[in-house]
């Protein structure tokens, strides 16, 4: 049975965890209103888990890596796979065995197994409840679910991650596939009190909601990250290229050219306002512009929302970043101080905003008084 560092591998797919949720966010928010009709906070936060989980698996398996000379060490005296069941029993015991609940942890060989354990018991829950919750036959499912990637994680110790080292630098150990399997069984059994979390059973994805200050926030935030993370790859990958390329970055031509990287994504942003009347984020949490605004109105929805800001935020000019720094507090006021958190740019455009699937004429025009 294998010892290994268990912060590292944490810390990495924390991090690994979060910068995946924010590159996904928006897809699977969008995901999540057209299947369910909103964004639960309980099944957010559980797709979090599931993604640091599945990366916390990843991590554990092929981290710490060996260097050279350890490798060639290890290949000097290789040792075989451990096939006899229940080995860590007498572990246990050569390291003083268990005289109490409190010496479980105090024992090496007794704290790795209830690690194992512990590391599966999530894969069990999360199978049982996305696949097959509320049935016997997930219980099963999910149980093999550990099995069948316990088998994988050893397959991968045993041949050097998949023949990329000359030698296994860790042990496959049969009991791990054991102590493992029972972490994933116990998890099924325990997975019904996901339910209090995410709930019981999915909403109408057609019926109406109310606009929420919660929701237009959401959904202003899924414009900025979206902006944020396309002007950063693209900046990356210009500067990347200018680099390789040998240009110096401090040329006229090469701050022209990482500027117009950095107005890309608003640009693309207006085509999309132009052509929609709405923004991503507005579509993503299925909301609309009441009543369907005309191209200028379009334009100052653009010019006073992230579109906006994210062009002050790329162009310098003398007062642009004071001017970029009051856009963005006059729309956080807006969106609290507001009629139906229609929001800065909507109420300059005099326009309401609604959710798409109400198609009330009357709320489209009450909306768009103010």
């Amino acid at each position: 049975m294998c010892r290994v560092n268990v912060v590292e591998p944490a810390v990495l797919a924390l991090l690994g965890g979060l910068t995946l949720a924010l590159v996904g966010l928006v897809p699977w928010a969008a995901l999540q209103y057209r299947r369910r009709g909103e964004l639960g906070l309980g099944r957010a936060l559980l797709a979090f888990v599931g993604v640091v989980y599945a990366l916390a698996l990843v991590t554990y398996t092929l981290l710490p890596l060996p260097d050279a000379a350890q490798v060639a060490e290890i290949c000097r005296t290789p040792s075989g796979p451990q096939l006899r069941p229940f080995a860590f029993v007498a572990d246990i015991a050569t390291e003083g065995g268990l005289s109490g609940p409190t010496s479980v942890l105090a024992n090496p060989a007794a704290a790795q197994v209830v690690l194992n354990v512990a590391l599966f018991v999530p894969l069990g829950m999360l199978v049982r409840h996305l696949a097959l919750r509320g049935r016997t036959i997930g219980i099963l499912v999910g149980t093999a679910a550990g099995f069948l990637v316990s088998l994988l994680v050893e397959l991968t110790q045993l041949t050097g991650d998949w023949f990329l080292f000359p030698c296994a630098y860790r042990l496959f150990d049969v009991d791990d596939l054991i102590v493992n399997t029972t972490g994933a069984l116990l998890g099924t059994l325990v997975s019904p009190v996901l339910t209090l979390f995410t709930g019981r059973g999915d909403d109408a994805p057609d019926r109406a909601r109310p606009v929420t200050l919660r929701r237009r926030a959401f959904g202003m935030a899924c414009d900025l990250l979206t902006l944020a993370l396309t002007t950063g790859a693209l900046s990356a990958t210009t500067s990347v290229g200018l680099a390789v390329a040998d240009v110096d970055l401090d040329q006229l031509g090469a701050r022209a050219l990482l500027t117009a990287a950095t107005l890309v994504a608003p640009a693309g942003q207006l085509v999309l306002v132009l052509a929609t009347g709405r923004t991503l984020g507005e579509a993503v949490v299925r909301l609309r512009p009441v009543p369907r605004p005309g191209g200028g109105q379009r334009l100052v929805r653009w010019a006073l929302g992230s579109g906006g800001l994210a062009t002050l935020s790329a162009v310098s000019f003398p007062g642009s970043g004071l001017l970029s720094t009051g856009l963005a507090l006059a729309a956080v006021v807006g969106l609290l101080v507001t009629r139906d958190r229609r929001g800065l740019a909507n109420a300059v455009a005099r326009l309401g905003v609604a959710d798409e699937r109400d198609r009330s004429s009357g709320r489209e025009r009450g909306s768009a008084d103010g």
